[in-house]
């Protein structure tokens, strides 16, 4: 078995990001992701989900290192306005 290294990008944002975040992916070329509701509490303080306004998404995308960092650039303008973490990993995939 010979694993796949790729990068992988998870982007904590409110949920109202989410189609911006989507549109980013289309002009880079990435096809895949997944989007999954989240709550936590964080700088931007607590953020219940309850309703749409105060919803998080957790959206990830498993990509080489070069689009990650053209990934991370093209979302920065987003990170003034609105709560936006994007954090980076090294993952196997091995199938």
């Amino acid at each position: 078995m010979t694993a796949k290294t790729f990068k992988l990008v998870t982007i904590y944002c409110e949920a109202v990001l989410e189609s911006r975040v989507i549109e980013v992916f289309d002009r880079l070329g990435i096809v895949g992701y997944t989007v999954t509701e989240c709550r936590g509490r964080g700088t931007h303080g607590v953020r219940s989900g309850n309703w749409r306004m105060s919803a998080n998404v957790r959206i990830e995308v498993m990509c080489d290192v070069d689009t990650s960092d053209r990934l991370n650039e093209a979302l920065m303008p987003y990170d003034r306005d609105y709560g936006l973490l994007v954090v980076r990993s090294d993952v196997e995939v091995l199938n």
